[in-house]
């Protein structure tokens, strides 16, 4: 019976390793004398894959306290290799015949072998072969040692598997083994992003009982979770706490804070917080100020945001696309229109593209307010041709403000435009802005216009309105255009428009 060694230390357990299958390659080409190589018969995958010759033939090995370390070239190679193979397969057949060579040819010759290549499955997001692997390691007459049982706590918080990791952290434990404070971390990371944060402050609690002191980062998985389930007094208590201490809070320890007291209605408080953290040096940055952001417009308070906009520019924080579309979001929800536009034009000459939908709703917006004040329909017309531009297809009820407004305005003739281009893109525009047009056309003398609309009205299968009919009919009467104005009242009851204007005789 082979003794286990004493508890060892793991390092570097979530060390990233980026697969470079090329180098792979390469470097296998030239390893000749003291490499021996994998062939398989019954599959090719492994063919090419190359492995340290050893003279120890004990059948079980025991990891050293630098077992994780991707520092044996060799290794480093082979393993990226095998991952990148294992990677590549699509069907999970496939891999499972891969395991299956693994098993009947097993060259790895240490558990440090397999961590190495589970932690790069990890890494790789292949956790359904990393956790195969796993179950398959008595039969390479190997025993798992903590940085083994540590990756799985890092491969079941991949999978948003908590309970299993936390039964691994139990299981590794129970042996006797001590994980690093790092693999505390994930764990408690994960269960908070489930909101299992009184699970998460268990574990955090064993963590200090095992002789582990948490960082910052660690308090700060905590304050994240307290303040994504609302419990904000315990989150401000904790920031509190660690103010004066070794675990000086940093700017993520302020954002979390902030954010769990905009969800909840507290933005001013929030904004206290940052002026707070700005004081003790805590330099906020785009995601702090977003936060802020967010909570105003939840609050209906998006004036407030533009303020927060100019002060990330005070504090040399240059504000990104989605600061620009939260305030935007918000002052088109609570109908701030033209301050809507004045952060729309910041935001397309710093060089961002607004939401298309967002971009219809402030066009829809600054047509409705251009019937009172007539400036804005030249604004409401420049943000629709950028939406045409931009090759997006604008939605109908948009199209349709925008011809109803070029109406109100006088403008015609791009109303004319508009119109036809609904057309073309397959809309069936309401009988009120057909009855628009007409009506508008009619009164300045443009009848042939407003036959021309009658007529696309007619081929796009639509019903003019009675309105439309009488307007139309009598603007014709007046020009002495007698046939037309029968013809025309021959069309409409045809359709069953029985018009209260009829041609003169």
């Amino acid at each position: 019976m082979v003794m286990l060694s004493p508890i060892p230390t793991c390092y570097h357990v979530f060390q990233p390793c980026t697969l470079k299958p090329l180098l792979f390659t390469n470097f296998a080409t030239k390893i000749t004398n003291d490499t021996i190589s994998i062939r398989p018969a019954k599959s090719p995958l492994l063919s090419t894959l190359s492995f340290p010759a050893t003279n120890d033939t004990s059948p079980i090995k025991q990891a050293t306290t630098n077992d994780l370390k991707f520092e044996d070239t060799i290794a480093n190679f082979r393993i990226k290799g095998l991952v990148h193979r294992i990677t590549k397969l699509s069907s999970s057949n496939t891999k499972t015949k891969m395991l299956q060579i693994l098993e009947k040819d097993p060259e790895f010759q240490t558990i440090s072998d397999f961590n190495h290549l589970l932690m790069a499955l990890v890494i790789a997001r292949e956790l359904d072969v990393c956790l195969s692997i796993f179950t398959k390691l008595p039969s390479f007459q190997l025993i798992p040692n903590c940085g083994t049982y540590s990756i799985m706590i890092r491969c079941h918080c991949e999978k948003n598997d908590v309970d299993e990791a936390k039964r691994a952290l139990d299981t590794v434990l129970e042996k006797g083994f001590l994980p690093d404070a790092a693999t505390f971390t994930v764990l408690i990371n994960s269960l908070c992003k489930r909101g299992r944060v009184q699970k998460a402050k268990d574990v955090f609690y064993l963590m200090g009982r095992k002789g582990h002191k948490p960082n910052v980062q660690t308090q700060n998985c905590l304050l994240k979770g307290l303040s994504y389930v609302g419990k904000v007094e315990e989150a401000i208590e904790m920031l509190m706490g660690m103010k004066g201490t070794s675990l000086e809070p940093d700017v993520y320890s302020y954002t979390f804070v902030m954010d769990g007291l905009c969800k909840v209605g507290r933005s001013d408080e929030a904004m206290e917080l940052l002026n707070e953290a700005i004081g003790m040096g805590v330099i906020p940055n785009v995601i702090t100020f977003n936060t802020l952001l967010q909570g105003y417009s939840r609050e209906g308070r998006p004036i407030e945001g533009v303020s927060v906009l100019k002060l990330m520019k005070e504090h040399g924080c240059v504000p990104d696309c989605v600061s620009y579309s939260t305030v935007l979001h918000g002052l088109l929800k609570w109908n701030e229109v033209e301050a809507a536009f004045g952060v729309y034009k910041e935001m397309v000459t710093l060089g961002f593209e607004a939401d298309v939908r967002m971009m219809g709703t402030l066009v829809r917006r600054l047509c409705k307010k251009s019937w009172r004040k007539r400036g804005l329909l030249q604004d409401a017309g420049e943000v629709f041709e950028k939406m045409k531009e931009r090759g997006s297809v604008v939605d109908q009820r948009t199209l349709e403000v925008m011809v109803q407004a070029l109406c109100e305005g006088n403008k015609f003739d791009e109303a004319l435009v508009n119109l036809n281009y609904m057309v073309r893109l397959g809309y069936s525009p309401e009988a009120i802005t057909f009855d628009k047009m007409i009506e508008g056309l009619c009164a300045r003398g443009r009848v042939d216009d407003a036959i021309s609309t009658f007529v696309l009205l007619h081929v796009n299968g639509g019903i003019p309105s009675r309105t439309s009919c009488d307007v139309l009919i009598n603007e014709l009467n007046l020009q002495g255009r007698l046939f037309c104005a029968s013809t025309l009242f021959g069309a409409a009851l045809k359709q069953g428009v029985v018009a209260r204007r009829e041609p003169w005789i």
